[in-house]
């Protein structure tokens, strides 16, 4: 019968299905009609994240493409990692970098420091030590 062809339409190119991850990390995995491994993660300039298992996401296909991961449902859920890039400035979990030759990305910025503070892998307050040791003449 014509209308038990019908039953599951597949998407057609360029049309956007939502999914859960089943697969995150090296390969990208999402269960939309069936599961579908290896599709890569599509995101802004500078951007980089990688769903998480069991997140709902929005997978699109160009023609002749690989479908892609373009994005993920807001529902509160923080990222366990996420990357922005922009010359200088790269955040990672609780871990921010910034850093550049000239510091002209930080130059009439305000930067407040909470937590941790290292200066090329040294504590902040070690490098203190260690300076006033040396002008001190202790070290």
């Amino acid at each position: 019968m014509w209308m038990s062809g019908q039953h599951k339409r597949p998407a057609d190119q360029g049309e956007g299905q939502t999914g859960i991850v089943t697969m995150s990390g090296g390969e990208t995995a999402v269960l939309l009609d069936s599961e579908r491994r290896g599709l890569q993660v599509y995101s802004p300039a500078g951007y980089c994240w990688t769903p998480k298992v069991g997140q709902r996401v929005l997978v699109i296909q160009g023609r002749g493409e690989i479908p892609c991961v373009v994005g993920a449902r807001q529902d509160g859920d923080v990222p366990d990692k996420v990357d922005i890039q922009a010359k200088r400035l790269a955040l990672d979990g609780d871990r921010v970098s910034v850093s550049g030759r000239e510091g002209a990305a930080l130059q009439g910025k305000r930067v407040e420091l909470n937590g941790e503070v290292y200066v090329n892998g040294e504590r902040l307050e070690e490098l203190i030590a260690r300076i006033v040791m040396a002008l001190l003449g202790g070290g």
